[in-house]
Order: C-alpha cells, then sequence, then structure tokens
C-alpha cells in the first residue's frame, strides 16, 4: 500500500517525466515552448496546488467557458490524465471505476492540495461516470450545478432545453460569485475566449505539418495548457508569439519530408499528463496530425463582435446554441457533429491509419466505433483500436501491437508508390 504523502511525489514525479519526455523529443529549440511547459509544471507543483481555492470547477470540458468568465470567474478545469490523482481516490470509488473519474474524484480529495471547499461545481452529465461523480460530490456537501446535455440534437425541443440550462447556470454561478451578468460582460467573456481559440487554431494550422519543427508532443502540451492556465489573455499573447515563431522557422527551414505514416488518435481524450500512447506513437515510427476529442470542435466556435448583439438573455442563449451544435462530446446518441469534422478531414489531410484509444470503462467510445470504421473503410484507411488505462504495465504489450500497425501502414504507403510508377 502506497502512502499519501507517497503518493503525492508520485502525481509531482508523473508531470516532471512527461515534460522532460517531451523535451527530449523536440528536435530544435524553441525558447517560446517554455511557458507551456511552466504553465504545466505549475499547474502540478505542491505549492501551486495548496494556494488555490478555486471559485469555479468545471469537470470535463463540455461547458462554454465564456459563461462563467462573464459572471467574473476564471474556470478552473478538472480533466483526469493523471495516475497520480487517480491513487488518491482508492478510498473513494470502486477499484474498476473508469480512469478520468478516479483522477478528476483524487484531485479534489487530494491530501494537502486546493481548497474545494466554497467551490461550485459545475458538472455536464455526459455519461454514467459523471453521474457518480455528481452523486459521490454531493453525499460530501460539495455546491453543485448539474447540467443535462440533451443526448438526441435532431428533437425540436434539445436547443431550447440546453439554452434553458445554460440560463439557470449562468445565473447559479454569478449567485455564486455575487457579480452581475450584464451585456458588456458577455460580450467582454466571449470575445476573450474567441482570441484564444483563434490563437490556437492558428497554432495547429501552423505547426501540424511541421513535426521536424515542433514535435507532436508538445503540440498536444500546447493544446492541454489551456485547461491549466491560470491567465486566459497572458496564454492567447504566448501562443500567437509561438505561432509566429515557427512559421519565421518554416520559411527558414526546407521541410525534406519524412517516410512515416501519418496517424490520427480519436475516441478517449489524451490528457496530460497521461502521453503514454503519443509517445508510444513516436517511438515505432508514426507521424501523429491530430488528437480528435471531445473538445476539437471548440477551436471553431468564434464569436465575431458584430453577432454579439440582443439582450443579455439573447447573447447568453446564441452563446449556448453555437455551443451546443459544436458539441462533440460522448453525451449524444449519434455523434453527428465529430462524425461530420472527421469526415472533412479525411478528404483534407493526408490521414494513412486511425488510433482509435478507448479508456477501460469508457464504454460509450466504442458505441461509436463501428460506424467511423465504416467511414474510413470508404477511404482505405486502417483502424487500430487500443484499450488501456492510465497504468503503465502495458506499455510494451502496446508497442509490440503498435509497431504491427505501423508495419502494415509502412507497407500500404509503399505499395501506393509502386501502384504510381
Amino acid at each position: 500500500m502506497i502512502k499519501k504523502a507517497d503518493k503525492t511525489d508520485v502525481y509531482s514525479s508523473e508531470y516532471s517525466d512527461t515534460l522532460n519526455s517531451i523535451m527530449q523529443q523536440q528536435e530544435k529549440y524553441l525558447p517560446e515552448l517554455k511557458y507551456f511547459l511552466d504553465t504545466e509544471y505549475t499547474w502540478s507543483s505542491r505549492n501551486t496546488r495548496s494556494q488555490q481555492k478555486p471559485s469555479v470547477v468545471i469537470l470535463g470540458t463540455g461547458i462554454p467557458e465564456e459563461l462563467v468568465m462573464a459572471a467574473g470567474s476564471e474556470p478552473y478545469w478538472l480533466t483526469g490524465g493523471s495516475l497520480g490523482s487517480a491513487a488518491w481516490s482508492d478510498d473513494i470509488v470502486p477499484r474498476d471505476t473508469d480512469p478520468v473519474s478516479r483522477s478528476i474524484l483524487g484531485y479534489i480529495h487530494q491530501p494537502g492540495g486546493a481548497d474545494f471547499s466554497e467551490s461550485l461545481f459545475i458538472i455536464p452529465l455526459t455519461s454514467d461516470s459523471m453521474r457518480k461523480i455528481s452523486y459521490q460530490l454531493k453525499d460530501e456537501g460539495r455546491k453543485l450545478c448539474l447540467v443535462d446535455v440533451p443526448p438526441d440534437r435532431s428533437g425540436s425541443k434539445a436547443e431550447e432545453k440546453w439554452q434553458r440550462q445554460m440560463l439557470d447556470m449562468a445565473e447559479a454561478v454569478s449567485a455564486h460569485t455575487k457579480r452581475r451578468i450584464t451585456k458588456d460582460s458577455v460580450i467582454s467573456a466571449a470575445l476573450r475566449a474567441s482570441r484564444a481559440r483563434c490563437a490556437l487554431a492558428a497554432f495547429m494550422n501552423v505547426s501540424r505539418e511541421r513535426p521536424d519543427i515542433i514535435s507532436d508532443a508538445a503540440r498536444l502540451l500546447v493544446q492541454d495548457s489551456y485547461y491549466r492556465t491560470f491567465n486566459l489573455d497572458d496564454w492567447t499573447y504566448h501562443v500567437q508569439e509561438l505561432t509566429e515563431r515557427i512559421g519565421e522557422m518554416s520559411r527558414r527551414y526546407v521541410h525534406a519530408g519524412h517516410n512515416k505514416p501519418n496517424v490520427i488518435i480519436m475516441g478517449s481524450p489524451v490528457v496530460f499528463p497521461n502521453y503514454k500512447i503519443p509517445f508510444l506513437i513516436h517511438d515505432v515510427g508514426l507521424t501523429l496530425l491530430d488528437a480528435i476529442d471531445s473538445s476539437v470542435l471548440k477551436q471553431e466556435l468564434i464569436h465575431e463582435k458584430n453577432c454579439l448583439n440582443g439582450s443579455c438573455e439573447r447573447m447568453i442563449k446564441n452563446i449556448a446554441s453555437a455551443w451546443y451544435n459544436k458539441d462533440a462530446s460522448s453525451a449524444f446518441v449519434k455523434n453527428e457533429a465529430l462524425f461530420g469534422h472527421i469526415s472533412r478531414l479525411v478528404q483534407k489531410r493526408d490521414i494513412e491509419g486511425v488510433v482509435y484509444h478507448v479508456l477501460k470503462g469508457q464504454i460509450e467510445y466504442d458505441f461509436e466505433l463501428e460506424r467511423f470504421e465504416e467511414l474510413f473503410a470508404k477511404y482505405d484507411i486502417p483502424v487500430f483500436r487500443l484499450e488501456t488505462d492510465y497504468q503503465y504495465q502495458d506499455v510494451e504489450q502496446l508497442r509490440i501491437r503498435l509497431e504491427a500497425f505501423s508495419e502494415m501502414l509502412t507497407q500500404n504507403r509503399f505499395k501506393e508508390v509502386r501502384k504510381a510508377k
């Protein structure tokens, strides 16, 4: 049995080990990348955790953060991702609980960690796991705001129900922060979030094709740091700086190309610091083009100033509708938003293989697998289903299987070259 103090050390070393691995993969020196490494390191440090007293906590990524910011609070995101924090929940949940739920609950209950005693927890009920978490926190006397995501977007009342819930949520956050939501505060928050998303989208577009300048894992780190920063405007500025530097280096250094097959990850989100799968993909000689998860369409959710008009209630409803239509979470019976996004990707990008990542216990992602396999089959793109958790004991077994997948993709590429001759 690992003592609680030892578990805290495991948590910190997990972050440090992942950050060190990213640094080792990064071939070219990018001074602008240091900000994002520091952001993740600061989040994980014991001193930072012990000093935090979050006002509004969002579980997962399925809530429009601009509505929280409009009420004068910066959201404190809990997204899982840590084997170390999962260990803190050993005495709270059953052993076979999915690793994301374990990691989130463990972080809330960590010894000497952040003070959540006065926090408002916003929980989107996207899965059975989130419902279990909500009941666990309710039994503890936590202050909750539960949001039920209508699972069928084709229903005539689904969007209206979501809008009403977003109005209720905004009111609950406002009452909690004691800051009234106004038209000006909604506009300001929407524009701040839009600038950050624009910056991230521009970064992805510039960096995706240049793994020789910024590694795949470092690119994922920048994406993840959106949920770890304590200053969104500062984060946006540094993303823009990094994007400019990569663009400048792209013009200066000719990309010689590579012979590594291009793959994407989809299914269960890959969350820092558990980069076991991205690291393995790199080790077996594959290039990771994208990690497609529930928050992927958020980058497209840009609010233009000239569209932010009408009453305060009307603006909140408009933001809620835009978000609902871009939501790619596992809450939906048929994930049409994600399916449409993937359909566009396979036509625009040179995707040669798909790693379908399923964390143990998250069976909701398996329900969509057959449908996506049929889509990829139309483009002769092989799909490799990979089931794992946050433990590292299965690394070598996964490596062997991924090596076989990599070899198959490499042979497919050679066959295409021979056909073209």
